[in-house]
């Protein structure tokens, strides 16, 4: 037709144009997913560092190397000890800036660290292998604390605050299910070497360990990809004193130091003693004690942390840490009635309290992620991580040392309580569970504007658990009804007879 041009002469249409901050903004969110996943995949071999580290490995390994009762203490106050060095690490981070390079120089110095605690029994003296586990260890610690606020401070600037609590919590999924082939594979191996000599299960070990510092330097180095994302540039003027007033100065964060360090307190002692008091009291195997304190915790902490992702992100940190924190009270008392002759009654308790410990962590640490962020002009973002550190490290070392001392005074009492034997074990979980209730007093004067009140948290937890209950009883019903509608919607009509007649009805019109 006249005016139209050949298709070979027609001019070629442009691809459409998007303005540049809306290509911008693309390329920012692609990279921001990259950058989640490559953490989350790090995380990953992270968590098969963490748990082949702790547990049974770690209370056999320190039993083989022949530590008392009060070197479990301090065993147990290790880590947080080296929680003093964060505060110089923040004074470096805030003055020189530089947080990713130190994170991997010392996450892989301390991941490395771990050859050198696999290799106690074969480089020192026997008579210096308790102790010079507890250096080892201390080296390894330190490190890891020097590297803690460089990545709070990262995490809180690269993850956005509207998503935190769902990202946190399949991170930690995806982490915990590592977890569980780990311990189940590391318990069954110590399970076999067990029954020989002593020589042979602290080779195993010592072989774990090593491949356990392995994947922990996969999961630092990976970090390597990840953008600095870097929101506030470093203040060469900065005080150190600055570090310590800036934080204290604020009345959420004293409240918040006050709550985390009572609860340190009371949870700091609870592990290494819960682990003995299975291997020497109920007398469990490896594969006994690792399925009840690790494996199976996992996959219920598995199946909460959505949940309380969810909750966190829509009510708030406050109300969340206050529900959750009231769920764990009993959680360590619990194992109290856990005995060679029943166990499920106070496993049970103990499992329910599991249910609630990703609330805890993941509002913690979402709130220390909002108060440390960089975004807020002028605020100091790791000194809020350093000095939590700080505080949380005496409350730990204190715990430590302070179950370890009750365990040497006591080590061979024994008493009872509601008809079960008590053990110094016993004591130690009775003093937890009281100082558990004690840290949520802490939280009462806390505010966070934009959270719901507890009171309303509670409600809608509630109403939505009633819901699902509901609807979970009702839907078998709900079925049923539903098949008989369909099944009489199958039924074939028959045809009217010869008389015009429906059967059972009246004649049809004309």
């Amino acid at each position: 037709m006249p005016g139209l041009k050949p298709p070979e002469a027609q001019e070629p249409q442009e691809p459409p144009e998007f303005p540049d901050a809306e290509l911008d903004a693309r390329e920012r969110e692609l990279s921001l997913r990259r950058s989640l996943r490559l953490v989350t995949v790090a995380w990953m071999f992270g968590s098969a560092w963490m748990y082949i580290t702790t547990g049974a490995v770690m209370t056999r390994y320190a039993k083989a190397l022949h530590m008392g009762q009060f070197g479990f203490g301090l065993l147990a106050a290790l880590p947080f000890a080296g929680a003093l060095v964060q505060l110089p690490a923040s004074y470096f981070v805030e003055k020189y800036g530089g947080r990713k390079r130190l994170f991997l120089i010392a996450g892989l110095a301390h991941r490395a660290a771990w050859i050198l605690v696999a290799s106690v029994p074969w480089i020192f003296p026997e008579a210096h292998w308790w102790w010079m586990l507890l250096v080892t260890m201390g080296m390894s610690t330190i490190l890891a604390n020097m590297m803690s606020p460089a990545w709070i401070t990262w995490m809180a600037d690269l993850v956005p605050g509207r998503l935190r609590g769902r990202y946190f919590s399949a991170r930690g999924q995806y982490g915990r299910f590592v977890g569980v082939v780990t311990t189940m594979v590391t318990a069954l191996v110590l399970d076999r070497a067990i029954g020989g000599d002593a020589h042979v299960l602290r080779k195993l070990i010592s072989i774990a360990l090593c491949v356990a510092s392995v994947c922990g330097m996969f999961d630092i180095g990976m970090l390597k990809w990840v953008p600095a994302a870097q929101r506030r540039q470093r203040d060469p003027d900065v005080k150190f004193g600055e570090l310590l007033k800036q934080p204290l100065r604020d009345r959420n964060f004293r409240l918040f130091l006050g709550f985390n360090a009572t609860l340190t307190f009371g949870i700091g002692y609870v592990g290494q003693f819960i682990w003995l008091y299975l291997f020497d009291v109920v007398g469990m195997s490896n594969l006994q004690a690792n399925t009840m304190l690790v494996a199976l915790p996992l996959v219920m902490s598995m199946l909460s942390f959505p949940i309380w992702g969810r909750l966190v992100d829509r009510l708030g940190c406050k109300p969340v840490l206050v529900i959750a924190g009231v769920l764990i009270v009993h959680g360590g008392a619990s194992w109290i009635f856990v005995t060679r002759e029943s166990w499920w009654l106070g496993y049970l308790g103990s499992m329910s309290a599991t249910a609630a410990w990703p609330g805890v962590e993941l509002a913690s640490l979402n709130m220390l992620l909002e108060m440390s962020g960089s975004r807020e002009r002028g605020r100091l973002g790791s000194a809020y991580v350093a000095v939590n550190s700080l505080v949380v490290a005496l409350a730990g070392v204190a715990s430590g040392l302070f179950g370890g001392a009750v365990a040497e005074a006591m080590a061979d009492w024994h008493g009872s309580f509601l008809g079960y034997p008590l053990t110094y074990h016993g004591v130690l979980l009775l003093l937890s569970a009281a100082l558990r209730a004690a840290a949520l007093l802490w939280l009462i004067k806390m505010v966070e504007p934009q959270a719901y009140t507890t009171r309303a948290a509670l409600r809608f937890m509630t109403t939505n658990i009633y819901s699902n209950v509901q609807q979970a009883v009702f839907s078998p019903a709900r079925g049923l009804v539903r098949l008989g509608r369909l099944t009489y919607k199958m039924i074939p009509r028959h045809a009217p007879d010869q008389d015009g007649d429906a059967p059972g009805g009246r004649a049809g019109s004309a």
